[in-house]
């Protein structure tokens, strides 16, 4: 079995290798809105499809999308009381409370809870992902009340978020024991194969450190916030209710990612603070390759 280091140099290497291929300016910034929408409409649903489709799913893993939302508004709330101490304004308010509780559980945690454990692993990261998406979706629905926007917009964009459906349908097909023809699945296991190493170099596209020494102290605690505290939350609410076993593993792994990708469409798409929160998206990136090294060790003892 690979070391826990050797798990996390695999996606940090190929992170590293988009973030070099576009200071090389050998892959444009557009690249990464491409690889993006490829794996948000064809792969990543692939991969959730493909692998929900046959599952055994335990009573445990219906628990973590709760304990998912549960540490993501414990977390909330304790970035908000700093954010009071600190006398923020609005704006630079939410930028920290998104960045501290919205988590990458999709594009950062599937490949880690997968290469750490396996499919098993995966399907119970998809589970607990579902908390990210409505988390998203609440705070789509709060901003634009907030600073101005289309409610419409946000329901149209959760009804035609395409990996909630391969969750539906993924499910839908499990439940019934639905057949799928020899070509579909074949094609389905091909995109699916190509969903990590895309994830990988998107994010690498997306890293941006040009801000970071204007926002050290903020970028510093909200990465305690997010790889310290959050799974030091749900270890406490996991231990409550004697939740053990896989869904235990990949609950603390999963609350231990990085700041999600998506915070910083929020950001831009309500007027936040965008250069803040890239910040926070490049030091949790960069930081967690430690922590979760850590993490993962104690994990798999």
């Amino acid at each position: 079995m690979a070391s826990p280091i050797e798990v996390i140099l695999v996606p940090a290497l190929m992170i590293l290798l988009g973030f070099f291929l576009r200071q090389k300016e050998i892959l444009e910034d557009n690249a990464r809105e491409t690889l993006s929408k490829v794996v948000l409409y064809i792969a990543l649903p692939s991969m959730i499809f493909v692998n929900l489709r046959t599952a055994s799913i335990s009573h445990d893993m219906l628990f973590l999308p709760i304990l998912g939302i549960a540490t993501s508004f414990t977390l909330l709330i304790v970035a908000y009381l700093y954010c009071r101490a600190r006398n923020y304004s609005k704006k630079k308010s939410w930028t920290i409370m998104i960045a501290s509780s919205i988590m990458n559980t999709g594009f950062i945690g599937f490949p880690v809870s997968m290469g750490v454990f396996g499919n098993e692993g995966f399907l119970n990261a998809v589970f607990f992902d579902l908390s990210t998406s409505m988390m998203i979706v609440m705070y789509g629905v709060i901003l634009a009340r907030e600073f101005g926007g289309d409610r419409n917009e946000v329901i149209r964009n959760t009804v035609t978020f395409i990996p909630l459906w391969a969750v539906i349908f993924g499910l839908i097909f499990n439940a019934f024991n639905i057949p799928l023809v020899y070509v579909i699945e074949n094609i389905l296991n091909y995109f699916a194969q190509a969903t990590i190493p895309l994830i990988m170099l998107a994010i690498g596209l997306s890293l941006d450190y040009s801000n970071i020494k204007n926002y050290l102290s903020d970028s510093i605690v909200v990465s305690i916030f997010k790889l310290v505290l959050a799974p030091a939350i749900i270890f406490v609410m996991l231990s409550l209710l004697k939740i053990k076993g896989m869904a235990f593993n990949i609950a603390i792994l999963e609350a231990a990612m990085s700041t999600a990708g998506n915070s910083l469409v929020l950001a831009v798409q309500y007027d936040l603070d965008k250069d803040l929160m890239s910040s926070f998206i490049f030091t949790t990136v960069v930081l967690s390759v430690l922590t979760l090294t850590i993490i993962i060790s104690v994990l798999t003892l």
